[in-house]
């Protein structure tokens, strides 16, 4: 199941759907460290499955993709 949360709503341990240059569609990526929050943004340490971890920021209200369950 995938429900749209607020970026401020992320926690440790989300899988979420990104974008990345050079894919065809979304991947799924886990939120995999500390998430840092400030009054513009939510950024945070993500690792998608070929186990690459790489830095991705949301803007403040942003609507991200969660997947949840099998």
């Amino acid at each position: 199941m995938a429900i749209e949360v607020p970026a401020q709503r992320l926690e440790i341990g989300d899988v979420v759907l990104l974008h990345l240059p050079g894919d065809d569609g979304p991947v799924e990526a886990k939120l995999a460290r500390d998430i840092e929050r400030t009054p513009a943004i939510v950024r945070a340490r993500v690792r998608v499955a070929q186990g690459e971890d790489f830095l991705h920021e949301w803007a403040l209200g942003e609507f991200v993709t969660v997947v949840r369950g099998p």
